[in-house]
């Protein structure tokens, strides 16, 4: 009995994988209220932590996909805070108005090898870490970071959830994070 009761906790870990989402994180000495921001500006993230490859095909497809997860980032967080109905606007387009502007760097990008995350539980690993950037849209100001470090967790062979712990899983996971984070900021600052 004790153990059905525990299988859905012990799924749950299986299927979150390892690292973290940091919590909002104010730069030093910023004093800006999020809550005062009604517009939401998400622009497409830049890749530092790029992988090399010496056959020029894959390193085409890695690059490729790289360029691809970059604005896949960003519609996933512009989708993810326009879900909480906390912003008047959000958009994937600057402009010359007020907003917040949500960008950064994807500092690790690797789809791992789901076949063999699959066989093996522990060979292609997938990771994707990046830091996202809070900044006041017309100073370029910022105001706060939200730090991204998945990777899938190496579980025993035949483990299928592993193989459920894409990049694309992280992402909507961590867009999710950034969404409430930001959320639960405007909320302590207005006393809701």
């Amino acid at each position: 009995m004790r153990m059905r009761r525990l299988l859905p906790l012990v799924a749950a870990v299986f299927l979150i994988g390892c690292g973290s989402v940091s919590g909002l994180k104010r730069a030093p000495g910023e004093a800006a209220r999020l809550a005062d921001y009604g517009r939401v500006e998400v622009i497409d993230f830049s890749a530092s932590g790029g992988k090399k490859f010496d056959d020029a095909k894959k390193q085409q497809e890695y690059d490729e996909s790289l360029a691809e997860a970059r604005v896949r980032f960003a519609d996933k967080i512009a989708e993810a805070l326009t879900k909480t109905g906390e912003f008047g606007e959000v958009s994937r387009k600057v402009s010359a108005s007020d907003a917040l502007r949500i960008s950064g760097d994807i500092t690790r990008y690797d789809e791992g090898n789901i076949v063999a995350r699959g066989l093996t539980g522990f060979a292609g690993q997938t990771h994707f870490e990046a830091m996202v950037v809070i900044t006041d849209a017309r100073s370029g100001r910022e105001i706060a970071r939200v730090s991204v470090d998945r990777n899938s967790w190496p579980l025993p062979v035949g483990a299928s959830a592993s193989t459920l712990q894409t990049t694309n899983y992280f992402m909507e996971n961590a867009a999710k994070k950034v969404a409430e984070e930001l959320l639960a900021a405007r909320k302590r600052e207005t006393g809701r």
